[in-house]
Formats: structure tokens, sequence, C-alpha cells
């Protein structure tokens, strides 16, 4: 099983040099802390100037109305690059502040540069371990649902864990759903290949899925599932 990168302080100069050469209009998801919840932007990468800042696009959706009066110079912020179409599933990010805010050339807010950067790459056969509620649906008219846990991640497939499902299984299409905060569940379509009883909890089993998409659907999922992992990790910056 290969190991998942995930990449700190201090930059490797690999790790810089990925970084670095990140493609303008790449996707970046942004979240400023609240005294409630975070706030949850989407931008777009104009460019990063290396050991100066990253430079991004400012929205114009409701979200970034909501945010406005906190799209300030020095508000603290955490940064997540998705590196779309990498068959690595690769996600960048780092904790910074806004250092300036820009209007004469396009609406653009500059990032101060990061002084670490972890990087999540979820690569072929390798397993992620995690630990994500989630719920099993069946496909069929009569709709079924099970709650447990995705306990594992790969580009592939995964780990589902809870009671047992009281269903044949064989030949038979579940999706797997998972709830996002602030927008609408993910879901996919998959197979049990396969079953055991959960080592630490014998009272529960672990279910081998497969997922049952195109590329660019486990792909799309992927991406947003790992998303969803790093914004879990910390909430808000240290």
């Amino acid at each position: 099983m290969e190991r998942i990168d995930i990449d700190v302080d201090p930059i490797a100069p690999e790790l810089l040099k990925q970084f670095n050469a990140l493609p303008c209009q790449t996707e970046v998801h942004l979240q400023i802390p609240t005294p409630t919840k975070p706030l949850r932007l989407r931008s777009r990468l104009i460019g990063i100037e290396p050991g100066m800042c990253v430079i991004l696009s400012r929205g114009m959706d409701q979200n970034w109305e909501a945010a406005r009066d906190l799209i300030r110079e020095g508000q603290s912020i955490v940064v997540r690059i998705v590196n779309e179409g990498d068959p690595n599933a690769t996600i960048f990010a780092y904790r910074g502040s806004i250092s300036k805010l820009m209007s004469s050339v396009g609406r653009w807010v500059v990032l101060d540069y990061p002084r670490n950067v972890q990087k999540i790459s979820l690569r072929q056969h390798s397993r992620l371990p995690i630990s994500l509620p989630c719920k099993l649906n069946t496909s069929a008219d009569s709709q079924e649902s099970f709650d447990g846990l995705l306990k594992d991640l790969s580009l592939n497939g995964g780990g589902f864990v809870s009671r047992p499902i009281p269903l044949p299984l064989t030949k038979k299409a579940f999706t797997l759903e998972l709830a996002v905060e602030g927008q609408e569940a993910l879901s996919i379509t998959a197979n049990i290949c396969n079953q055991h009883l959960e080592q630490r909890s014998p009272e529960k089993v672990h279910y081998g899925l497969s997922f049952d998409e195109d590329e660019q659907t486990k792909q799309q999922f992927i991406e947003s599932a790992l998303l969803e992992i790093v914004q879990r990790e910390n909430k808000t910056p240290g």
C-alpha cells in the first residue's frame, strides 16, 4: 500500500516547486473564522509570486457579499487549492492572512505567501484512513438508508462501517452519501465487494465499497471528499 503524501513545515524544495507551479484559474476554497461558524468562499487562482504572495480573484456571489466586512487586510484565512485534473487528487492547504485588496486591474485578494504548506495526495491503490459520517442508501424504489462511517478512501472505493445490513448484497447498487456543511451532500454509486467484522467493534461490519462511476465522476467525488476532510481537520486557523 502506498503512503498518502502529507507534507508540513518546513516546506520541502520539491513541494515548494509544485506549489509555485500551480496554474492560473485553479480552483481555490477559502475559509474565514467567525464566532458562530466558518464562512466558506470559492475563488480562482490569479497567480503566485514565489516567496512573496498568492493572488486570488474576489468573487461577487452571495457568500462573498455575506463575508464583505471580513474581507480586509490582516484577516486570517485558511486556503485550500484543488489541483484539478491531477490524477492523484491533490490538495494544497495553508493558513495565512489577507495582505492587500486590489481593484485597479481586477477584483483581487492578495494573500501572504505560506510559511508552511500541507499537501494531501491520494495515489492509485492507496487508502487514506479517515472517519466521516455518511449514509449508504439502496437504489430500490423502497429506499432504505444505513448510517455509518466512511473509514478509508481510495480513488476507486472506500470502507464503510456500520451495523450489519440486513439485505442480500450481491449485485445490489447503493448510493454513498456524505454530508457537507453549507452545500448539497456528496454522493456516488457504489457496490459492496467484500465484508468482514470490524476488529475494534465486533458488533459492526466493515464493508468494502467499489465506486461504480466513470473516471471523471470518481475524480470529482474524491476531490470534494478530500476537501471536506481537510476542512474538518481545522475549523479555524491557529
